[in-house]
């Protein structure tokens, strides 16, 4: 009994020793990277991410570091690949931290765009919302629903499974962006290829409008220009709830989850202050920037209100990249023909 309580108490210490060990090292390691943009100076931070988002994010991150000045090259996600492709070419580094979408980031990966960082912080991500070998983060999410117009669609006739979107009642009622490409990989890949396929199909024959812009899709909804939206962001048709437009929304599910990552770019000028940035970008001071605007968190206990945490979800699964441009032709002969 008592060699048993020494072994106790000793493998108690030894768990005990690790863990400050392991947090004195990781004290260390900011402290390092504090000193080193001290001298940096600076942040560049490329992203798609809407403006007043990456204004509220690096405005609190110079607040926090107040000796690093930050710089934002604001853009589509396909520009900024284009840029930074350029850049390659010419010799020319002037990013320190990019956050594009989940497809971009997978090319920026293979092509050597960015570089491997494994912060701390990521540990308490869940598996599908970052990099196995630490190349990137999820910043913030958006889950897909689907939304429709409270005044002219009943609450007990919404789509409470996918198949339903095929029901005859809707043919000529819903609208669907032009540029679903990526929704349309993730469901092929849910469904698997014969049965998505078939799912496809089916929709496409429902008579459906094709618009551009998600969010002008939603405002034409709440206008009662169309009565169901298949593709909805959840935030937007919240917001519109929330301000009194006669729109609601309702998740059928697996439901998938746009990703919007986060990395540190490859020969990074300000490597220093790219780990802070993204340290405090994906810490809970950094994500509550998000949350408190209606946005959605991959970082388990921070949700915005209203947000559907019963929701089974499957996050966006990065590496249907690979075949987009086929994706993306597919989706056009079906539904844009």
């Amino acid at each position: 009994m008592r060699r048993k309580l020494v072994s106790h108490l000793a493998t108690l210490v030894l768990s005990l020793s690790c863990s400050l060990t392991h947090a004195a090292n990781e004290d260390n390691q900011q402290q390092r990277f504090v000193d080193g943009a001290r001298k940096e100076g600076k942040m560049v931070f490329y992203t798609s991410v809407e403006t007043e988002f990456a204004r509220s994010l690096t405005v609190a991150f110079e607040a926090k570091y107040p000796f690093i000045k930050t710089d934002i090259f604001r853009s589509t996600h396909e520009r900024i690949f284009s840029r930074m492709n350029i850049e390659r070419q010419t010799g020319t580094y002037t990013a320190d931290v990019v956050s594009v979408g989940e497809f971009e980031t997978y090319h920026m990966q293979k092509k050597g765009f960015i570089a491997p960082y494994n912060s701390p912080l990521a540990a308490a991500y869940p598996d599908g919302f970052k990099d196995p070998n630490g190349y990137w983060t999820d910043l913030y999410d958006n889950v897909i629903v689907t939304a429709y117009n409270t005044a002219r669609v009943k609450r007990d006739e919404v789509p409470k499974r996918y198949e339903d979107l095929l029901h005859p009642r809707w043919k000529g009622r819903m609208v669907l962006d032009q540029n679903e490409d990526r929704w349309f990989a993730n469901m092929l890949y849910l469904m698997g290829e014969k049965k998505g396929m078939e799912f496809m199909q089916a929709l496409s024959k429902q008579e459906n409008s094709i618009r551009g812009g998600r969010s002008l899709v939603t405002q034409l909804l709440g206008a009662g220009e169309y009565d169901l939206q298949v593709v909805a962001y959840w935030y937007r048709p919240q917001l519109m709830k929330k301000q009194g437009a006669p729109v609601d929304w309702v998740g059928i599910e697996p439901a998938i989850v746009a990703l919007h990552p986060i990395s540190i770019v490859e020969r990074s000028p300000h490597p220093n202050a790219a780990r802070l940035f993204i340290d405090f970008a994906i810490s809970d001071e950094g994500q509550k920037i998000f949350i408190q605007r209606g946005r959605e968190s991959a970082k388990p206990g921070l949700k915005p209100e209203g947000y559907p945490s019963h929701l089974k979800v499957v996050p966006s699964r990065v590496q249907l990249a690979e075949k987009l441009e086929e994706y993306t032709q597919r989706y056009r002969a079906l539904f844009v023909r």
